[in-house]
């Protein structure tokens, strides 16, 4: 199955793939530019998890016909948004923890106010979190059940650590290890402040690996 953040390169590509259709003219160009994104998104591809989808068609399978349907300068953009509608159906949704389990994920974390979830289409979630007004924190779970959360501060038009897009950003900082004299060492980097839309702009799963990795407990 495609990851989420595997579905939104495809999207980015076949979007930038139109918007060449309709602004350039010269054929060798375009044929450069389409052999560049198909090139691209086979690869996505094969890294994915070959398993069956509800159509009875492997991810491989359903990519290459996805790719002789944008094979296409014609192609237009309503036209692409349903192709993509069609391809969503082999994204692997977030599987969104219970309640339960949320809180055994945040153990140390007293009185944990979890947000809302039905509002979230999970084929969109590569990492769920959510922002705690009261307490001034972000709370972020990731694919495999972890929990991390930190305090976040202010909002400034910034690069975001985990999308890699420029977004409005907050400074998120996690406590991440106590030294021996009692004090605390505090790391982070600036995250979108809006998660859903962040997980909307991720394309690959380096910029989140690299965040957890500055975050997590030493």
């Amino acid at each position: 199955m495609l990851k989420p953040y595997e579905y939104n390169r495809i999207k980015y590509l076949t979007f930038d793939l139109v918007n060449v259709y309709h602004s350039v003219n010269d054929k060798s160009t375009v044929e450069a530019v389409y052999a560049q994104v198909a090139t691209e998104i086979l690869q996505i591809a094969e890294n994915a998890d070959s398993l069956v989808s509800e159509n009875n068609l492997s991810v491989k399978v359903a990519i290459q016909e996805y790719l002789s349907a944008i094979d296409n300068p014609k192609l237009s953009r309503e036209q692409a948004e349903k192709l993509l509608t069609e391809l969503k159906t082999l994204v692997e949704a977030f599987h969104l923890p219970s309640e339960s389990q949320m809180k055994k994920a945040f153990k140390k974390v007293k009185k944990l106010k979890i947000s809302a979830t039905s509002q979230w289409d999970l084929r969109d979630v590569t990492y769920f979190a959510w922002n705690e007004v009261s307490s001034g924190r972000k709370y972020l779970l990731t694919a495999d059940g972890r929990g991390f959360y930190g305090n976040i501060s202010g909002s400034m038009k910034n690069i975001c650590a985990i999308c890699q897009k420029t977004s409005i950003v907050t400074q998120f900082l996690a406590t991440t290890k106590r030294g021996a004299d009692g004090t605390y060492t505090k790391n982070g980097t600036y995250i979108c402040l809006d998660s859903e839309q962040c997980n909307q702009q991720i394309q690959a799963k380096e910029g989140l690996e690299h965040f957890l990795e500055i975050i997590k407990e030493k």
